[in-house]
């Protein structure tokens, strides 16, 4: 009897230990964090960089929970713009609110033009590499709702995304924020 109730105890005790299947990255997601974007890169068919924008800022941040916020600043086009006209530099505004502005059609066009900001859901499928963004604010109302799936690759600290539409060429370029 006591050999019996040693099995039973034995395989009682097997039969509530849980095991791990998930892939390794799939159980430390080692996408969540911030990111700092760092460069826009233009890529020919066989991936290598043919060009690419430093003069960029942004953030990137994943939650372990499955949210995702980002911000993407191009430096470029926007700097003159900003420096010429932003709030007219008569203290009528504090920065936030609509404030007033100087801005005719064309700047305001550059201004939105040069930057991206929207929040949402991500999930991540390891196998395939592929990171979902599924927008649920955005900068530009009409992009809510939309998808986007981005191919990724990590290496040590840095994340290369890019787009999963073959056609599309572009990738982005971000380093880890430190303490992460």
């Amino acid at each position: 009897m006591k050999i019996l109730a040693a099995v039973v105890f034995l395989i009682f005790v097997l039969s509530c230990q849980t095991t791990n299947n998930k892939p390794e990255a799939e159980s430390e997601n080692k996408l969540a964090g911030s990111w700092k974007f760092i460069a826009d890169q233009l890529m020919d068919s066989s991936s290598n960089v043919i060009k690419q924008d430093t003069a960029v800022s942004g953030l990137l941040i994943y939650t372990p929970d499955g949210k995702v916020s980002v911000q993407f600043l191009w430096k470029g086009t926007r700097a003159p713009v900003l420096n010429d006209t932003l709030m007219n530099k008569d203290g009528m505004s504090t920065g936030l609110g609509l404030g007033f502005n100087t801005w005719n059609t064309e700047e305001a066009r550059r201004l939105i033009d040069t930057y991206d900001a929207y929040f949402g859901d991500y999930r991540v499928d390891w196998n395939a590499s592929t990171v979902t963004h599924i927008v649920k604010g955005s900068l530009r109302p009409e992009k809510e709702g939309t998808v986007h799936q981005r191919i990724f690759q990590l290496k040590a600290d840095s994340l290369f995304l890019r787009s999963a539409d073959p056609g599309n060429r572009w990738r982005a370029a971000c380093v880890r924020v430190n303490g992460q």
